[in-house]
């Protein structure tokens, strides 16, 4: 009995060295295995997985480009010898890679290989403002957004922006692209980057708003929710303001002496969220005129016991994020959880 569980043994550790051997001869093989193209051409590269004397593996194995949504590859599976001519396309510039890796139960089994797409950046081509405004009240602050394309169609967020206008005394940009009005008057608003500009044509106009008053439907939420600011703003005849702009910021004070600080963030719309409870004041102000509210915000309190069902090991790509969900319909009573995150290769568990 004990000569047959050792034979037993023996023939299992063979089988498992035999398939790790197999495993560990295997490599991807790219014809070329490095290549240099513009945004949207195309190149036909051939990866080949091979055993250790050259021949094909006679196995399947799977395609992808990286950074993900950069660079196109077709088919995205070899043929069952472990062949494929794939056609690559990029989509963006920069060190983009083409990569195989096999198939196989075991992650620890896989085998990976890879070929350089080099693609260079597109020439500048044109600069734009894409919220240009005709007229701005004075003694307001408004970002000015510029969309600056390449010759390929694509925005370009690594180039430096340099704003200006033709009178600071009527309005002036900060290094950011935050216009601040001062006085009324007419003014030129130029961007420009490199040998590339574009300007528009404003006016500054006067600011009518004397009074501002807030209100919400709640004095008290939970950390979590989100409570809606309904802000008015009247000119000196009382007559609302529709169009005012207006800046929310806010102050708060976290409940407990020692921990996290105070956190919250409030839009441009007057939507208010806290991650933190305690009690919060919401300012808004315009044209030198302020007004504020004070509100309380309490723990959500949510919580639930969980049933450790098991561990798994994930060994060979990132796994930062955890979401989890309860079912709904069909799938009511059950709870759901994936792990990944953005540089896992598109993979998820």
């Amino acid at each position: 009995m004990l000569k047959n569980i050792l034979f037993l043994f023996f023939i299992s550790c063979n089988l498992f060295a035999n398939q790790k051997a197999n495993t560990d001869t295997l490599k991807f093989v790219f014809e070329p295995d490095s290549v240099f193209l513009h945004i949207g051409e195309t190149r036909v590269i051939n990866v080949k997985m091979v055993k250790e004397n050259g021949e094909l593996a006679q196995s399947p194995f799977l395609i992808y480009g990286q950074p993900r949504r950069s660079l196109e590859a077709s088919p995205r599976i070899s043929d069952s010898t472990g062949f494929a001519k794939v056609t690559v396309k990029p989509h963006k510039s920069g060190m983009l890679k083409l990569r195989a890796r096999s198939v196989a139960v075991k992650r620890e089994d896989r085998v990976y290989g890879l070929a350089k797409i080099e693609v260079p950046k597109p020439k500048l081509k044109r600069v734009v403002f894409s919220n240009p405004i005709i007229k701005i009240y004075e003694k307001t602050s408004i970002k000015m957004n510029v969309d600056v394309f390449d010759e390929a169609n694509l925005i370009r967020k690594d180039v430096n922006v340099i704003y200006s206008t033709s009178a600071k005394d009527i309005a002036e940009f900060d290094d950011f692209g935050n216009l601040r009005t001062k006085n009324i008057g007419e003014v030129i608003l130029t961007a420009k980057v490199n040998e590339l500009d574009s300007q528009i044509n404003i006016s500054v106009i006067k600011n009518p708003i004397k009074q501002l008053t807030i209100n919400s439907d709640k004095e008290e939420i939970r950390t979590g929710d989100v409570l809606q600011f309904v802000v008015k703003a009247y000119d000196r005849r009382k007559n609302i303001v529709t169009d005012a702009p207006l800046e929310y910021s806010y102050k708060g004070k976290a409940e407990y002496g020692i921990g996290f600080p105070a956190s919250a963030q409030i839009t441009s719309d007057g939507r208010f969220v806290a991650e933190t409870a305690g009690l919060y004041t919401i300012y808004v102000s315009s044209n030198g005129s302020i007004v504020s509210k004070t509100i309380k915000v309490v723990p959500r309190n949510v919580g639930k016991e969980l049933k450790l069902i098991g561990h798994g090991l994930i060994s060979d790509v990132y796994t930062s994020d955890l979401w989890l969900w309860p079912g709904v319909d069909k799938h009511k009573g059950k709870d759901f959880a994936v792990t990944g995150t953005w540089g896992s290769n598109g993979e998820a568990y």
